[in-house]
């Protein structure tokens, strides 16, 4: 069985078509549809059902399509190990951030990276939830730490921490303290990101659920916009507490944790599905855990932690 047969299958059952896997891959498409019949009569098996509509796994496609994903992780990870076997670890780590963690982790995780292995050069990037997607799906970066990751096709994860959200401003609205109820939110005047912004759905879909509607008066999709709004005017947000400790913590600004529904999120380590993490990555991503687990156990950050061994 050729590698390149099966990697061609692969990009098939990804795609859902041909057509579309041949130009991924850079192959005339009857040169790749050749590659795939080759491989069925191979295996004497119907891989693929094609249709109008493009190609689906038969019953014997699905089980040769995990398959095969195990082999090529176990294939990139013997090439990386045997090629850096004798070297430290070395080279560029990307790693990309949900924009509501950024401000408390890139700092800490940077210079523990430097500590624990200085010769990686580690580049953070913090963008917005649909690139930072696109990053891991197309392999610029190595790995993301990324909210509910579940349904992102592509993608390998490992769950981090569930964080819930909080109601952040200047003041507190009357009535609330440490936690205000989702229903006291209908009034207040809301800084959120635009329509198709995942968290600003989440809470939409929410306060359908309950009968009421979210009074959004601003729309934006920076978190900078967001924390500039809420430290100069009456108005408020609703984020995982990560996302503003550092002005909560000096003062500046008030949190109450939302709850009678409450709202979680999850936090994940997230990668592409097809691709092993280099040693210099899974260098990186350990110790990105173990700093996770250390401020999570001195109170740095709130939440349930996730990982093995963690208070879940």
């Amino acid at each position: 069985m050729r590698l390149d047969h099966l990697r061609y299958f692969i990009e098939a059952a990804r795609c859902g078509s041909i057509s579309a896997a041949a130009r991924n891959v850079r192959l005339a498409q009857p040169a790749f549809s050749a590659h795939i019949r080759m491989l069925e009569q191979e295996l004497g098996l119907t891989l693929l059902e094609r249709s109008t509509k493009g190609v689906t796994l038969t019953e014997a496609g699905a089980r040769l399509y995990e398959g095969a994903l195990s082999l090529f992780r176990h294939v990139d990870q013997v090439r990386e190990e045997t090629v850096n076997a004798q070297a430290s670890l070395t080279g560029e780590v990307r790693v990309v951030l949900a924009a509501s963690a950024a401000p408390l982790l890139a700092g800490q995780l940077y210079w523990a990276v430097r500590q624990a292995h200085p010769q990686i050069r580690l580049v953070i990037l913090d963008l917005l939830r649909v690139e930072s997607d696109t990053l891991v799906t197309s392999r610029q970066v190595d790995f993301g730490l990324l909210p509910n990751v579940s349904t992102l096709v592509g993608a390998a994860s490992e769950p981090v921490l569930a964080q819930d959200l909080y109601l952040v401003g200047r003041t507190r609205p009357p009535g609330a303290g440490e936690v205000i109820a989702f229903s006291d939110l209908q009034n207040l005047p809301l800084v959120m990101g635009g329509r198709k912004n995942q968290l600003r759905i989440e809470m939409e879909h929410t306060a359908a659920r309950i009968g009421h509607r979210l009074n959004v008066v601003v729309e934006q999709d920076s978190l900078s916009v967001f924390r500039s709004i809420a430290l100069s005017g009456p108005a408020y947000t609703v984020v995982p507490y990560s996302a503003f400790a550092m002005e909560i913590e000096a003062g500046l600004l008030v949190a109450s944790r939302i709850v009678d529904p409450g709202i979680e999120r999850t936090l994940s380590f997230v990668w592409h599905e097809f691709s092993e993490l280099s040693l210099s990555a899974r260098a990186v991503k350990d110790v990105f855990r173990d700093l996770v687990q250390t401020m999570m156990q001195r109170n740095q950050m709130r939440g349930r932690l996730l990982l093995p061994g963690g208070a879940g």
